[in-house]
């Protein structure tokens, strides 16, 4: 979950979801006690009527007359409401049309009622406890029980559950698409900051211009504010390295002049025409690495596989004579952001040393970790002497390198440096020279 907008939309989400449900289950909890109290209710005024409908037999003993009975459905069978009264023993000693045989449910005390659901059958059942006193003044002990069908308790209990689901659903969606469209053009302006800086990135405007919130401006300006300033240093640095680039050829160019002019002996302009010729080769190899690019943030990813492949085509013409064979195990999906130029010198160097120095055989290989793109160049030659890592650490300049592999991995040193990378020298499967290059993933 890299993505905010994913982040916010699966939070919203959430908190959406726990409070539709909550709130579903709080007003049905609310809706099933308002329900079954009114349920009791219902069955506590059918108890009253009953109590006034009963009377005394001859023998003192209480009774209720069927045609007394103030519901109709008590004198029809199977209409789903029943209704006894037991005496203290449990007998029922009166019962409707069609009361189902079942054992009294307790025997609550004088005055008191007992409400409860049955599940087999299903149908809720009330009782009241009385005490009736006949014609000798003697007391006799009773209980009223009623039982109503609970199927139409349990039909508008199911109407009642699909209306409330149906709309907490119908509004969890229709807020999901509120939601969905008010992040959308909430994060709006965080997506086309992305496509402006994806566009100074590849060249397509110089800086960011569109106009954002209060909130991104500072953002934006401090984002200008860098890209001006590494662009200015840029140019300065093209500039001073203009300068210096003329300043040093007409001096070159007189000295080797000079030494022609001058009744040298040949071996002696010979040898002084090299020292000029190294001369001029480390002052342009300087120049360059100090026009390198380095890490920039803003620079549009190099795919290297493309890059290395290039590269390998331009060597298999220049050693043909070696007949070399590349693997090349670059993902083609992999891209670095670092400058084009700077990555082909890094590793023009490293594949030129490994075919110059091996016996033909190269593999070319690099992957990507948490923090860096992992470049790893590996031949088949005699490898690097015991002292490669002491060499790369004291900084050996490619003129005080020992034949090897030499002025090209200077070049390559520099160019890890200017990136804060690290360099690693090893020994190869292949049985030759293994070259490790980290690169900071910016």
């Amino acid at each position: 979950m890299i993505s905010l907008r994913s982040r916010l939309l699966l939070t919203t989400a959430m908190v959406l979801a726990l409070f539709i449900g909550l709130g579903g289950i709080a007003m049905e909890h609310a809706f099933l006690s308002s329900l079954g109290q009114a349920q009791q209710q219902k069955l506590q005024g059918l108890v009253y009527s009953l109590l006034g409908a009963a009377s005394p037999t001859a023998d003192g003993a209480l009774t209720i007359a069927i045609d007394a009975v103030p519901d109709p459905r008590l004198r029809q069978p199977l209409s789903g409401l029943d209704a006894a009264l037991f005496d203290d023993t449990g007998r029922a000693v009166w019962s409707s049309a069609a009361f189902l045989p079942l054992s009294m449910q307790g025997q609550p005390e004088v005055g008191e009622w007992h409400f409860d659901r049955l599940e087999q059958p299903s149908a809720f059942v009330l009782s009241f406890g009385l005490r009736w006193i006949d014609a000798t003044d003697e007391p006799r002990r009773y209980t009223v029980t009623v039982l109503e069908d609970a199927s139409a308790y349990d039909s508008q209990l199911a109407t009642f559950r699909r209306i409330l689901w149906g709309w907490l659903g119908g509004m969890a969606l229709a807020l999901s698409i509120v939601l969905v469209v008010s992040l959308r053009w909430g994060l709006s302006p965080l997506g086309r900051l992305g496509r402006e800086l994806h566009a100074v990135e590849s060249g397509k405007q110089p800086q960011i211009v569109g106009i954002y919130p209060d909130e991104l401006q500072p953002l934006t300006r401090d984002l200008n504010t860098m890209i001006i300033n590494e662009r200015n240093q840029q140019t300065r640095y093209r500039n001073a390295l203009g300068d210096l680039t003329h300043s040093l050829k007409t001096p070159l160019a007189v000295l080797r002049g000079l030494s022609d002019e001058f009744g040298l002996m040949p071996k002696h302009r010979k040898q002084l025409q090299e020292q000029l010729g190294r001369m001029q080769h480390i002052v342009d190899h300087q120049l360059r690495r100090a026009a390198a690019a380095g890490s920039r943030t803003l620079t549009e990813p190099v795919a290297l596989r493309a890059l290395s492949d290039k590269i390998t085509a331009a060597l298999m013409k220049v050693y043909a004579s070696k007949k070399p064979e590349f693997d090349n195990r670059i993902p083609l999906s992999l891209r670095l952001r670092a400058d084009q130029g700077d990555l082909y010198e890094l590793l023009g160097n490293l594949l030129d040393n490994a075919i110059k120095y091996g016996r033909g055989k190269v593999r070319v290989n690099a992957s990507i970790t948490r923090q860096h793109c992992i470049l790893t160049i590996e031949d088949d030659g005699d490898g690097f002497p015991e002292n490669a890592e002491q060499m790369l650490e004291r900084g050996v300049r490619a003129d005080t390198q020992e034949p090897g592999q030499g002025l090209g991995l200077a070049a390559v040193v520099e160019v890890i440096k200017a990136y804060e990378g690290k360099l690693s020298l090893q020994r190869s499967a292949l049985g030759g020279a293994r070259v490790i290059a980290a690169l900071p993933m910016h």
